[in-house]
Order: structure tokens, then C-alpha cells, then sequence
């Protein structure tokens, strides 16, 4: 399975490379184009808006889970066992599957009503329907992310709990000393 996250994790990189590469070449485009030749590219904004940032925006969230950018907290479980720091790591997982299911499903109905009434872009005839069926497959993939982190956690030792990060040594039993009061 790690050979396929890593896959997947180039594969998200490089989409996300290419979008916005081309959001800078076409924005650059437009722009040159209307200064020096009163001619700018049509629908520019919202193609931008309804079709480049949405693929940006999305294909961050799994590349960013699959980095292992998001943010943690980990207040609760540092100073705990292996065993309860992977119970709260599975129960995370399972939770962050769940939702992302839920926004998968609600994702894909919103996708079919926008493709049922063949939803353009602002007040442009610039389809942006297709563009919704992106959340359901992201969510759909962070979904079986999460699933493969609640795989690694449970069939890994104490060495590793978390997929993030592995378990840190326990502090020493020596009491702690009291600093001086002055």
C-alpha cells in the first residue's frame, strides 16, 4: 500500500503543478493580451475561479494528508501509551472517514443537480458542472486514506502508533525538581 500512496501522492502533485501552471500562463496571457492589444481572453475570471482553484483547492486536501501536513494536535495523547495513542488515532481515522463519506455523498447529489441544469460559470455560457464532480472522487479517496492509516496503525508495533509520527520515548521516573521561589 505504501507504493500506491506514494504513487497517489506524485499523481496529486503533479495535477495540482499543472493547474496552477496553467492558471499563471493563461492569467498572464489575458493580461498581456488586453494591455497591448485591447483584446483580453473571454470568460478569464471565471474560468479561473470556477474551474482552475477549485482543482487546486481540492487536490490538496488527500496531497496534504498524504505529506502529513495537516494539522495535529497531540495535547491529549503525548504523555499516554502506545495502545491508548493508536485508540485515539483509529477512532480519529474512523471519524475523518465518516466525514468524508458524508461530503462525498453530498458532493456527488450536488454534482448531479449542477450537471441537470447544466450550471455555467457567474453569467457566462462557461459549463462549471464538471467541476463538481471532483469533490465526491477527492473525498472519496481521502476516505480510503483514512482507511489506510487506521491498516498501518493497527498492524504496526509500538514503535510506530501514529502514521504522522513515531511514539516518543517516555520521560525518565526521576521526580521533577522545584524550581527556587524567590
Amino acid at each position: 500500500m505504501n507504493r500506491l500512496t506514494e504513487g497517489l501522492k506524485r499523481v496529486l502533485l503533479v495535477l495540482t503543478a499543472i493547474a496552477v501552471v496553467t492558471t499563471m500562463l493563461h492569467v498572464v496571457a489575458h493580461g498581456l493580451l488586453r494591455f497591448f492589444f485591447n483584446a483580453p481572453i473571454h470568460g478569464t475570471t471565471e474560468i479561473v475561479s470556477f474551474w482552475y482553484m477549485p482543482v487546486i483547492a481540492l487536490l490538496g486536501i488527500p496531497a496534504a494528508h498524504l505529506q502529513k501536513e495537516h494539522i495535529t494536535v497531540t495535547l491529549l495523547v503525548e504523555n499516554v501509551g502506545w495502545r491508548i495513542q493508536r485508540i485515539f488515532l483509529v477512532f480519529a481515522c474512523v471519524m475523518g472517514a465518516m466525514v468524508s463519506v458524508g461530503f462525498s455523498v453530498f458532493g456527488f447529489q450536488k454534482a448531479l443537480d449542477k450537471m441537470s441544469v447544466g450550471a455555467t460559470a457567474g453569467v457566462t455560457d462557461i459549463i462549471s458542472w464538471p467541476v463538481y464532480f471532483l469533490v465526491p472522487l477527492v473525498f472519496v479517496v481521502l476516505a480510503v486514506l483514512y482507511v489506510n492509516d487506521i491498516v498501518v496503525a493497527c498492524s504496526n508495533g509500538p514503535e510506530v502508533v501514529s502514521p504522522r509520527e513515531p511514539v516518543k520515548a517516555k520521560p525518565s521516573t526521576e521526580p521533577l525538581s522545584e524550581a527556587p521561589v524567590s
